[in-house]
């Protein structure tokens, strides 16, 4: 009886599973080789079928919310389509594996300092290990073989099948998808990797196999094939588009039908495979003839709307070239074997429901499933039951179509996530990088209050000093304190005491020469921004301040002597037509008419007269007469002839240019300060005035500026050399928080640092930064649009970028300064959360020239759900030129300690630094160390336990 009973149990297995040996034999059946052919790999299967396979990268970005880019892949893939023609097939495999983030290959080498480092190598370890979802995708194009054994060989349609897969390899070129040929060793490790479904490990290696009608194990891990369609109810909807809209916060999100494949719960890897096949047309166009009339035949509503249908689809075919073709579509997926696929079941069941498509309920055959979705093998799916008749376009629609952001190449990488949360190195500059987004630099950067754009600036600064870049901040919130305290920077902070002092007129030399120009500009509008205030200047005081500044510092660095016969030449022509112009001439003339009466009578000179007048000239001119008998002599010739006048008037104007010489010989600067300009400008101006017959208010400009001249109340301002050290510093924060609210102060110690940076940007090598917080709204005046405008003409010249940072809304619809002189100079745009300002973000659009698409990406920020398994961040949409991506803002405790503005965490730290007797980083880095250990979750809670205790912890490791 036991026999009897073992001998029926193994008939019932065998039955139910087979021998084995059938199954065993399953996988050699696939491969009859695979070799190189033009430098492409070919796959050959033992049904004769061969195959070529393109790694390439799918062409739109995920989260790009362009729904042109997804017509314009259903027009690149049908265009493949026509390409291929009948025979062929396209099969699409999209590869996501489960990985554990790596960032030792990225992390900061030696070359810098340790303390240097420290920030970064603690934003590397923190990432480190973190769990992603890594994206392939492959591209297999399979050309049927003759009578299906690979014994039977057709030149034709070999050469044609070679000719057809380089043309697609061009088409995806054109279209700009990357895209490469896999090579014959490339072709078998990537059939070992899906045989194995391991894509993530060095090595491939095979465990046990076991295949059930439910599910195939793999050793410590199952596989489960899902087909998404049953053949024998479809259930597409009436209609498909390439993408899908989801509601994120108060925007809708474009995106990729099954844009969440990546992210479905505990899945190790899962291998989407996109089948179309090409069959012949004609064939099948007779085949729903027949099966229209069949339906026909029989009058009832359910047949009536299958020939309708069947009618629809025959009139895009006839009327917009259409092509049937049959579709197959299945998910390989592999996870733990402590694990089921109930929950993933359930989460496919509810991505498809949500586009009224539903997934096979009965996909038993997962062997067979499994084999056809082999690279190369996808003819081997079954005909009756695998495949289902459809248009190419709703076929095309429900493939895969994005990629994950990518990163930049580029010598300047900053660091920021991408929206599942994997670091990406993004050149935020958008021209040093391998792709050039941008033409300069200057950046410009909004967020209202409470959206992180100190934490955000925060970062975007310690990066760039890490890398080398000169940095000077003007603040106005002790925002950037502890990142200055960390670099050990100079953190430059107005007081009564001590006030932030400079000598913007002090120019070297060889400045003078070479860069005067600039530095003129700046000085006339560092004097009209104190005369003038938020008025503009007449053409008039331009003219004449221009002048004495560019006189200033001729006095100073050519003293003058006198003029030169060229000089003095060209001034009496320039006064004696100004005086022929203004009437003077004609009255001095007029004058000589009344005196001497025959001048005007004596018209036609006598040979007599002639006569005399050739004596009187000799006379003149003789240099042996005394100059009583050349006295009288010019006198009878000016009776004898007019043209006498113009020369005795040149006399006059000899006499004024002595005047002029005198006073300008008299003109001395010392040395170069405002002192010493105002009393120039006080002698200088009224000579102008006078020389010229102008109007100037020079007792208003005297009074106006008296205050800054030795003595006045803000004397020290302009005429204290700035410490020489800070030409040398990389790191310079200026904090003038005391003195925002001083109308007349604070927009001229904004505009001497400007200068100081000025000065930097034009000597010193290497990348140069300016970042002006709120305070740039104090120069946002008429007088400084020209420089500010020409000081961002000229940062880019320099290898310099200049970037304002504001919060309002107002700031940049309501002033043409920022939009004429700082927006239009710049090409790189960063935006924090919006919401705020949806209901008016209209005129921040037009502004800054966002698209529709641009503001469908930016109010998604922190709308995502991408939340899971990672600390607090916040997101920041960056527009570099014409592209715009979101991206994530997360650091580590470390670099939160540096950035923070709350007092409170602050102050703790500070006292720790203090209890230790230690430098910012020592004191950085075991305070984070003991936050940890403490069991306390917030910073800001561990902080009031540090003040409050007033002790450093010293928590050990458990």
């Amino acid at each position: 009886m036991l026999l009897i009973a073992v001998i029926i149990g193994m008939g019932i297995s065998i039955c139910a599973f087979g021998t084995g040996g059938k199954r065993a034999k399953v996988f050699e059946d696939i491969y009859f080789s695979v070799e190189d052919v033009n430098d492409m790999g070919i796959i050959y299967t033992k049904g004769g079928d061969y195959t070529a396979i393109l790694k390439i990268r799918n062409p739109i970005r995920k989260y790009s919310a362009s729904k042109a880019s997804y017509y314009d892949f259903i027009s690149l893939f049908s265009s493949i389509l026509q390409l291929l023609g009948e025979g062929y097939a396209l099969h699409k495999q999209d590869v996501f594996v489960r990985k554990q983030f790596d960032m030792n290959s990225i992390a900061a080498k030696g070359k810098s300092s340790i303390s240097k480092r420290f920030l970064s190598d603690s934003y590397f370890r923190f990432f480190h290990g973190r769990s992603y979802v890594a994206h392939e995708t492959f591209l297999m194009i399979t050309r049927k073989g003759k009578k299906g054994t690979i014994h039977s060989y057709d030149p034709a349609k070999w050469k044609d099948f070679l000719v057809k897969i380089q043309k697609v390899h061009d088409r995806l070129k054109v279209s700009n998808v990357e895209c490469s040929f896999l090579k014959a060793e490339e072709c078998k490790r990537y059939a070992d990797r899906f045989f194995a479904m391991d894509f993530k490990n060095a090595t491939v290696s095979m465990s046990d196999f076991k295949v059930t009608s439910e599910e195939i194990g793999m050793g410590k891990h199952h596989i489960k094939a899902y087909s998404l369609l049953d053949v024998d109810q479809v259930g597409l909807p009436g209609m498909l588009r390439p993408y899908s809209e989801s509601q994120v916060g108060n925007s809708i999100l474009s995106e990729d039908l099954l844009s969440s494949i990546d992210s479905l719960p505990e899945v190790d890897t899962l291998v989407y495979n996109q089948v179309i096949f090409l069959p012949n047309q004609k064939r099948e166009i007779m085949k729903l003839d027949k099966k229209k009339n069949r339906h026909a035949s029989i009058p009832n509503p359910n047949n009536q709307i299958a020939v309708e249908d069947i009618e629809k689809v025959q009139s895009e075919i006839v009327r917009n070239g259409k092509m049937l073709v049959y579709a197959h579509y299945n998910m390989v997926v592999k996870i733990s074997g402590d694990k089921d696929f109930q929950k993933i079941t359930n989460s496919l069941e509810n991505l498809f429901a949500r586009h009224s498509i539903h997934i096979s309920k009965r996909a038993y055959n997962q062997l067979e499933l499994f084999v056809g979705s082999f690279p190369g093998n996808c003819f081997r799916l079954n005909k009756e039951y695998d495949r289902f008749l459809t248009l190419s376009e709703p076929a095309l629609c429900l493939m895969y179509k994005e990629h994950q952001q990518q990163g930049d190449s580029s010598p300047l990488k900053c660091y920021y996530t991408d929206r599942q949360g994997l670091p990406l190195p993004i050149d935020i500059t958008g021209k040093e990088g391998k792709v050039k987004y941008t033409n300069n630099s200057n950046f410009f950067v909004l967020g209202p209050s409470g959206s992180g754009k100190s934490f955000f600036m925060n970062s975007v600064m310690r990066q760039y000093y890490e890398q080398d870049t000169d940095v000077v901040i003007v603040d106005t919130g002790d925002s950037y304190e502890g990142i200055c305290n960390y670099f050990g920077g100079s953190y430059i902070s107005y007081s009564k005491e001590k006030p932030i002092s400079m000598n913007p007129f002090k120019i070297s030399e060889l400045e003078y020469k070479e860069n005067f120009g600039e530095k003129k500009n700046f000085l006339k509008s560092l004097i009209f921004q104190l005369f003038k205030g938020t008025d503009y200047p007449s053409k008039i005081e331009d003219t004449v301040i221009n002048q004495t500044i560019t006189e200033y510092y001729e006095a100073y660095f050519h003293p003058f002597d006198n003029f030169s016969k060229d000089e003095r030449r060209q001034m009496k022509e320039i006064l004696l037509l100004e005086d022929k112009k203004n009437g003077k001439y004609d009255q001095y003339e007029k004058e000589l008419e009344d005196r001497y009466e025959q001048l005007s009578e004596e018209k036609d000179m006598t040979s007599r007269n002639s006569r005399l007048v050739n004596k009187l000239q000799a006379v003149v001119e003789d240099t042996a007469a005394t100059e009583g008998e050349k006295q009288a002599a010019l006198h009878q010739l000016q009776r004898l002839t007019p043209e006498l006048v113009e020369k005795n008037y040149l006399q006059r104007i000899e006499r004024k240019i002595d005047k002029i010489e005198r006073q300008k010989r008299s003109l001395k600067v010392s040395e170069l300060s405002f002192n010493t300009y105002y009393e120039f400008a006080l002698v200088r101006i009224p000579q102008l005035i006078v020389q010229q017959k102008i109007e100037f208010a020079i007792h208003d400009f005297a009074a106006i500026l008296k205050p800054f001249y030795k003595g006045g109340e803000r004397s020290h301002i302009l005429n204290n050399d700035l410490d020489a050290t800070l030409f040398d510093e990389k790191f310079i924060v200026f904090e003038i928080d005391k003195v925002k609210d001083d109308p007349i102060l604070f927009p001229i110690i904004v505009l001497i640092i400007m200068d100081v940076f000025t000065q930097k940007m034009r000597i010193k090598k290497g990348r140069k930064c300016l970042v002006i917080e709120e305070a740039w709204k104090a120069i946002a005046t008429p007088v400084m649009a020209s420089y500010i405008k020409y000081l961002y003409k000229t940062a880019r010249k320099h290898w310099a970028m200049v970037g304002v940072v504001t919060q309002e809304i107002q700031d940049i619809t309501s002033s043409p300064i920022v939009k004429e002189a700082i927006i239009n100079n710049s090409d790189v745009f960063m935006l924090l959360d919006q919401s705020k300002f949806k209901d008016k973000f209209s005129e921040i659009q037009s502004t800054l020239a966002l698209t529709d698409n641009d503001c469908q990406k930016i109010f998604t920020i922190n709308g995502l759900d991408n939340k899971e398994g990672r600390s607090p961040f916040m997101e920041v949409f960056i527009k570099r030129g014409l592209k715009g991506d979101v991206f994530g803002v997360e650091e580590p405790p470390e670099c939160y300690m540096v950035y923070t503005t709350e007092k409170q965490e602050k102050e703790a730290l500070k006292l720790y630094m203090q209890l230790l007797h230690s430098d910012y980083r020592t004191a950085v880095e075991t305070f984070v160390r003991d936050w940890k250990l403490s069991g306390i979750t917030k910073s800001l809670d561990f902080s009031r336990k540090v003040l409050k205790e007033r002790k450093v912890f010293n928590y050990k490791h458990p």
